[in-house]
């Protein structure tokens, strides 16, 4: 999403390093796999700086990789579902976002066609666009969003065990929406979703970001 400001610390850089080092068991990425990661977990949890992290600490072992995330693939502008949501919080869930869109992106990855369009949202703008990346040279992409796993494309899951009421600060500092009874029932609902995701993860981070399980 243009307008996203991501700021990485020791602990993701080092959170990063710890899955890599999972992650380099299990996978030869010295033979440049076209690997998709995806990342879940709740708002706030840290999924963005993970997955940056995760970027940042691969492409210093010349591992070229691509992040994508979720919230560039809602069907409806930001401030517009938020709006929708308001209306009714049976608009809140899975179907608010284009999982086949991703999926298909997932695919053409994987199966190395050169160039992927994708939606391409800005906040500020209210807007959602298109982008068209050239993914020819990336051998991994690193996908983080509360919804992904319910796409069956990932070579490797990561699971956040923080829920929306660990993050209440994170959310506080990002959420661009008025902290409210209203928001804190929308993250319950999502909540209710994503605690399925945890068992179905390669790998769980603790609250620290730490590995904590691992079901490789």
């Amino acid at each position: 999403m243009i307008g996203d400001i991501i700021e990485l610390k020791e602990k993701h850089l080092a959170s990063a390093r710890d899955i890599i080092a999972i992650l380099k068991k299990e996978i030869p990425l010295e033979s440049r796999p076209k690997l998709a990661i995806g990342i879940a977990g709740e708002s706030g949890s840290g999924k963005s700086v993970t997955a940056f992290a995760l970027q940042k600490m691969l492409e210093e072992d010349q591992v070229k990789c691509l992040v994508l995330q979720m919230d560039d693939y809602f069907k409806l502008p930001p401030r517009t579902n938020h709006e929708n949501r308001l209306r009714s919080l049976s608009n809140v869930g899975i179907h608010e976002v284009d999982l086949e869109k991703l999926a298909q992106n997932l695919i053409d990855f994987k199966d190395r066609v050169s160039e992927i369009q994708k939606p391409l949202v800005s906040y500020n703008e209210n807007s959602i666009g298109t982008e068209k990346i050239d993914v020819s040279a990336y051998d991994v992409v690193i996908v983080e969003g509360t919804y992904i796993f319910e796409v069956d494309r990932f070579d490797f899951k990561i699971f956040i065990d923080r829920d929306y009421k660990d993050t209440y600060e994170n959310r506080m500092k990002r959420n661009r929406d008025e902290q409210s009874e209203f928001v804190e029932q929308v993250l319950n609902i999502e909540h209710q979703i994503i605690r399925n995701y945890k068992n179905n993860a390669d790998l769980v981070l603790g609250k620290n970001y730490e590995p904590v399980n691992t079901n490789l």
